[in-house]
């Protein structure tokens, strides 16, 4: 059986792929404007340079859920429209997987 999606489709399935992304940083990324490019490398424009202090203590963890849930290669984060991090969120290298406990849904 072929799977047929409309472009309406896509664009719902990547919202929610947003939503759940942004639910795993709820203390953070609601705050931020969340943005897929054509090459669904991840930008993430933040309000308030809080939020940046607080997104980069936690960036290995951002950088894996961004690669896990979006699939994601890339992500930067922007502050008044200036590029203040870019990372790539995974490498073809075996690196260790940070340890942390995300709510599974039932």
């Amino acid at each position: 059986m072929f799977l047929n999606l409309t472009r309406q489709d896509l664009l719902i399935l990547e919202n929610q792929r947003l939503i759940r992304f942004q639910s795993l940083f709820d203390d953070t990324l609601p705050f931020c404007a969340l943005r897929l490019d054509r090459d669904n490398d991840l930008e993430i424009h933040c309000s308030e340079p809080w939020v940046i202090d607080l997104l980069l203590c936690a960036i290995e963890e951002l950088c894996w859920a961004a690669w896990i849930v979006l699939g994601s290669y890339q992500m930067t984060l922007y502050y008044a429209q200036e590029e203040i991090y870019t990372a790539t969120t995974h490498s073809l290298i075996q690196r260790s997987q940070p340890s942390y406990d995300y709510p599974i849904a039932s």
